[in-house]
This record gives C-alpha cells, structure tokens and sequence, in this order.
C-alpha cells in the first residue's frame, strides 16, 4: 500500500513539473544567446523580476538589464510593465536547453 501511494506522489510531481511543456528553471535564466536563442532577444531574470537578459549578438554573453522604477520584467509580453500588473509565472528553461 505504501510503495502504491508512493508511486502515485512520484507521477503526481513528475505531471505537474511537466505541466504544459514547461521545464522547471531553478537558474538565473541567463541564455547562451546562440543562434536559437538570439531571436527571441529578450529574456527573463529568474531570481530578479525588476530586471531581463538582452541577447545583442549570437555568441556573446548576454547582457544585463534593468527595468525603470517601479517596472517589472513580463515575459509573455517581453516588456517590462507596471509592478501592479505583473503576474508571477512559472520558470520554464527554453526550449534550445531541453
């Protein structure tokens, strides 16, 4: 009975952290910027939601970037919005990094 629970909790985790194709990311999110990930340009800062990732150029690191006052990055939209608007969403590692 035990070992049956178990396996239910185990499936259980492995659905939810599977959950729309979503990858859990514990980085910083910080991106290779390689040719996959230069066209998306913009990327989240997984432990700072006041800031974002720049890809200028494929093959350099990517660049630091902060939202004005009161500003926080979105990464549906890619743009840095209201504090008041903003929403947490789950940290998904890109697609190039699966």
């Amino acid at each position: 009975m035990k070992a049956v629970l178990m396996l239910l909790v185990v499936m259980f985790l492995a659905l939810a952290s599977a959950q729309n194709g979503c990858v859990r990311d514990d980085t910083d999110g910080q991106p290779l910027c390689n040719a996959a990930e230069t066209t998306q340009r913009l990327w989240r800062n997984n432990w700072d939601p006041t800031a974002y990732w720049e890809c200028e150029t494929s093959g350099t690191p990517a660049a630091y970037r902060r939202c004005p006052t009161e500003g926080m990055f979105d990464s549906n939209t890619r743009t840095c919005i209201n504090w008041f608007d903003w929403e947490w969403t789950p940290t998904c590692k890109p697609p190039s990094r699966l």
